[in-house]
């Protein structure tokens, strides 16, 4: 715990200086510190930058994942001194998911909560051992060993573009079959609109339009006008009621993976996390999986 220590204070700080400064220790035993902290992972966690140090691919995202740990740690101890500790739940979310769904509904589970302490980090998707939150919003097939697994939301998709895309692209409301005409966008790969073309027996222009990472990229780049992209009715119909977005077809494209609500299955939850858990599976109106 005191490498780690040392190495989120010189990861958030940027220097072994900054970082020795804040823990009262001499800047050689921070290096030692990391050295050791090195050795136990077995991969180099931070490498030399001129004449300061920078983190590692793997660095920055340990660093990622130990930062919002600390942060827990340090806003509960102030306000343990402070006399003001309520009870601190951590969730980790999705970025598409708090985008669309959890910040538009959590006021009122806070207002009805007033003792708990909110905090909402990125759930690391592509390494959910990384998380470190109480709760934590994924998307996949619902077996992560380990961890009891609520289905909230489905993750069909279908496709979407923005009403001034649909405005100056007439043609797209004639059929299915004139969508992969259009410029598309892609997320993830460019598997997606293949199948979904096939499902409609269209023909896929794969080759066209922006690839990119995730949902949420793929949400913002439909709503800036750039295509028509695949996305999921379960968390993006309320842009289409607002009229931000136009959905292109009634038909739905489901692959399996779902949104689910994850704790560790063999960790008791505290009473404030049983309460943010029962809310969000309430209200999603979802069904209960658990993992192996």
């Amino acid at each position: 715990m005191t490498a780690i220590r040392a190495f989120e204070a010189v990861a958030r700080l940027g220097g072994v200086t900054l970082a020795a400064r804040e823990l009262h220790v001499s800047p050689s035993a921070i290096s030692h510190q990391l050295s050791l902290l090195d050795q136990f992972v077995q991969q180099p966690l931070t490498r030399r930058e001129g004449r300061g140090l920078g983190l590692t691919e793997a660095g920055r995202e340990y660093f990622r994942s130990v930062r919002a740990a600390f942060s827990v740690l340090r806003g509960a101890t102030e306000q343990l001194r402070e006399g003001t500790l309520g009870a601190q739940v951590q969730l980790g979310v999705i970025p598409l998911f708090a985008r669309t769904w959890l910040f538009r509904h959590v006021e009122a589970f806070l207002a009805a909560n007033p003792d708990i302490e909110l905090t909402v980090s990125y759930a690391h998707h592509r390494n959910y051992v990384s998380d470190s939150a109480d709760l934590s919003v994924r998307f996949g097939e619902g077996q992560w060993r380990g961890y009891e697994a609520h289905r909230i939301l489905s993750g069909g998709v279908a496709p979407y573009c923005s009403a001034g895309f649909a405005t100056r692209h007439p043609d797209l409301l004639a059929g299915e079959g004139a969508l992969p005409a259009g410029p598309l966008i892609h997320d993830q790969d460019r598997d997606g609109w293949r199948l979904w073309c096939e499902e409609a027996g269209a023909e896929p222009n794969r080759e066209q339009g922006i690839l990119v990472e995730d949902g949420n990229l793929a949400l913002q780049a439909a709503l800036d006008g750039l295509g028509v992209a695949l996305l999921r009715p379960s968390l993006v119909g309320v842009l289409a009621e607002e009229g931000q977005l136009v959905r292109l077809s009634q038909r739905e494209l489901h692959d399996g993976r779902d949104y689910y609500l994850c704790h560790l299955s063999q960790q008791p939850l505290s009473g404030a996390e049983t309460r943010l858990l029962r809310w969000i599976v309430r209200h999603c109106g979802a069904a209960v999986r658990t993992a192996p």
